[in-house]
């Protein structure tokens, strides 16, 4: 009798823990990750001249992307997410053959809002792998400040996306702490493209205006809570 009740308590929890992903249940998420800090110094010399460029800098990034969906049967679930990303850097810049140096403070903002689909795979009664695909429209404006000990150096750029997007796939594995709640672990690779227009504009002369094009992929890393809530759930 004793291990009838035990099988029944057992087959009831894996159960519950399995019907987090059924057809009906919600899923809502808020993913941190691409958190990074870097400091480079950089000294570059050249071969027709003794004088030496140094750069220092230090830089900061950190995304947050919240999510939402719901199962549109079981364990695919299909629904939205936005992604909130900023970047900052701070350089110092000096030369051996002029006592003239100059700071040069960037900033970029990102926002991008877009569909995602995430399978999960069968596993245990306390985690499961999954896979996902993602897909985000955004902007991305930025500003760069040129600061020199010369004043008439100084200069201020601002940069207007134009557009951007971008597309990727995640694998992942989520670990249930209770019923509800699960922490997932990300990993994936990404392509992004973005279009902008800088103005230019000196302290002293004519400024200008420019477009650019940029292409690139990224691999980023992330972890993520998740909620699951049952259909019946309010």
């Amino acid at each position: 009798m004793k291990k009838q009740i035990l099988f029944v308590l057992a087959t009831f929890l894996f159960m519950a823990v399995s019907a987090q992903t059924e057809k009906g249940n919600r899923l809502i998420g808020v993913n941190f990750g691409g958190i990074s800090y870097t400091n480079s110094d950089n000294n570059t010399s050249y071969s027709n001249t003794p004088t030496q460029y140094n750069s220092t800098s230090n830089g900061f990034s950190i995304y947050v992307n919240p999510s939402v969906a719901w199962f549109v049967k079981d364990n695919l679930a299909v629904g939205g997410s936005v992604s909130i990303n900023f970047y900052t850097s701070k350089s110092n810049n000096s030369n051996t053959g002029s006592t003239s140096t100059s700071d040069s403070k960037y900033s970029s903002p990102s926002f991008s809002i877009g569909p995602y689909a995430r399978y999960y795979f069968k596993g245990s009664d306390k985690a499961k792998p999954f896979v996902q695909v993602n897909a985000g429209l955004g902007i991305s404006p930025s500003k760069n400040t040129y600061t020199s000990s010369t004043p008439a150096s100084n200069a201020v750029s601002t940069t207007k996306s134009k557009g951007n997007y971008n597309a990727g796939a995640t694998f992942g594995y989520e670990q249930f702490i209770t019923k509800t709640i699960g922490l997932a672990f990300t990993l994936g690779v990404n392509y992004s493209s973005n279009k902008s227009t800088t103005d230019y504009k000196p302290s002293t002369g004519t400024g200008y205006s420019y477009t650019s094009t940029y292409k690139y992929w990224s691999v980023p890393f992330g972890v993520a809570l998740q909620i699951h809530l049952p259909k019946n759930a309010k």
